[in-house]
């Protein structure tokens, strides 16, 4: 049994490296059409590489249930026609045995990409994305629609712009505006041309500060004025990243943010189930290959494997991120839209390869 795991993992691991590149190609040609679209004097066409190259690793992690499951109709497909597959059953081996060894061979994958889309992927993306404000917003102020809105407790903060200093652990903000609240009402308004986070404070500097009072608004100028605050660099990273290219520790760390004004959003929460729910996800889209693969694939040629393994991948997505869609606008139960479908999917799908040991 040793032999054909190993057999079946070689086999496996050569059709998933051909549907990783393949899938990755395809998604890596559309985000350069995308972003060649914003290509200026300051965006060259070298930044725009250099952006969707920061950003493969999460690729590589978001179409690996795609993946799987092309590199399972396709490579073990292959055995099907070669007349393998009906060797191993007819030695006695079962199907469900069978297929628990491919997923043993999925899961030794699933390790480290679960390990990259949690350490490797959302650095990628957080960096792939200040870079890109960064090099678009050279010489002109960013738009009201792209500024950073936050608000921890009974201060509100906003800024157009955020970038980190080279050769440094500063970090430094243009145009930047606290609103200050009590009993919710507003009670002072600061805005600085830039604040600086250094020593693990705020510095803003050029500042006019506007307080509300009964008596009416009474404004001042300051040269510079030191902050202390929650928000910190690390938390509007977080906060200009898309939940779902977030990793779990990034999560929790915006959770611990916000624990005083309440639960996360929906968005939030379903990414943190989504991300904990992956390797079911995948292991299930391996079975529904698995399906296939003891099904009518094994009289089809190479190109039809390739076809059937691609539609099922892109169904499974798709269905995939519309529950995640639906569950994120209409607040229901992450566990209802992460965990359960795969559960209840694999389920029926081990059932029925259990029934089926002919």
């Amino acid at each position: 049994m040793k032999i054909l795991a190993r057999y079946i993992f070689k086999t496996f691991s050569v059709g998933l490296l051909m549907a990783v590149v393949l899938l990755l190609a395809i998604d890596v040609l559309f985000s350069l059409i995308k972003e060649l679209n914003d290509v200026t004097a300051v965006y060259t066409l070298g930044d725009v590489f250099f952006y969707v190259l920061l950003t493969v690793p999460s690729k590589v992690y978001e179409l690996f249930p795609v993946s799987v499951v092309v590199a399972v109709v396709v490579s073990l497909g292959a055995l099907a026609s070669g007349s393998e597959l009906v060797v191993m059953l007819a030695s006695g081996v079962s199907k469900l045995k069978l297929a628990f060894t491919v997923l043993m061979a999925v899961s030794l994958w699933l390790v480290l990409v679960v390990l990259m889309g949690e350490f490797v992927a959302p650095a990628g993306d957080q960096m792939a994305q200040q870079f890109r404000n960064e090099q678009i917003s050279a010489g002109k102020a960013t738009s009201a629609s792209n500024a950073i809105w936050l608000r921890d407790d009974d201060v509100i903060f906003r800024t157009n712009q955020m970038k980190k200093n080279p050769g440094s652990q500063s970090y430094e903000l243009i145009d930047v505006t606290v609103f200050e609240l009590q009993d919710k009402k507003l009670v002072q308004v600061s805005e600085a041309k830039s604040a600086v986070f250094a020593d693990r404070q705020w510095t803003l500097s050029d500042l006019k500060v506007s307080v509300f009072s009964d008596q009416g608004v009474s404004t001042k100028v300051v040269a510079h004025q030191q902050w202390a605050s929650r928000i910190k660099p690390e938390i509007l990273n977080i906060s200009t990243t898309r939940p779902k290219y977030l990793s779990i520790r990034d999560i929790n760390k915006f959770q611990q943010f916000n624990s005083s004004s309440g639960t996360l959003q929906s968005s939030y929460q379903i990414a943190q189930w989504s991300k904990m729910a992956f390797p079911l996800l995948v292991l299930t889209t391996a079975l529904c290959g698995i399906m296939v693969l003891f099904g009518s694939v094994r009289s089809g040629g190479f190109g039809q494997r390739l076809v059937i393994g691609i539609m099922i991948g892109i169904v499974v997505y798709l269905l995939n991120k519309t529950l995640l869609n639906f569950g994120e606008v209409y607040h229901v139960n992450p566990f209802t839209v992460t965990v359960l479908p795969s559960l209840l999917l694999s389920t029926i799908l081990l059932l029925k390869l259990s029934s089926k040991q002919s």
